[in-house]
């Protein structure tokens, strides 16, 4: 459980570190050509980020939890 617990801390580390790299800045232009495909392109990392993490606790959990129950 250790070594879960230390991955999504090491994924929620990375993840909260770039997200200030990936904020807007001067000269994020919503009017541009390419802003609808990089806005699709986060919010598809973000969901699959998050069903990553869903599917790793799942993991985690099953294996506890005795085979016929």
């Amino acid at each position: 459980m250790q070594r879960v617990f230390l991955r999504f801390l090491f994924i929620a580390l990375l993840t909260l570190g770039m997200s200030f790299v990936a904020q807007a800045h001067e000269g994020h232009d919503h009017n541009h050509w390419s802003s609808m495909f990089v806005h699709a392109l986060l919010l598809l990392s973000m969901a699959a980020s998050g069903l990553a993490i869903v599917f790793a606790i799942y993991r985690a959990i099953s294996r506890w939890l005795p085979a016929g129950k």
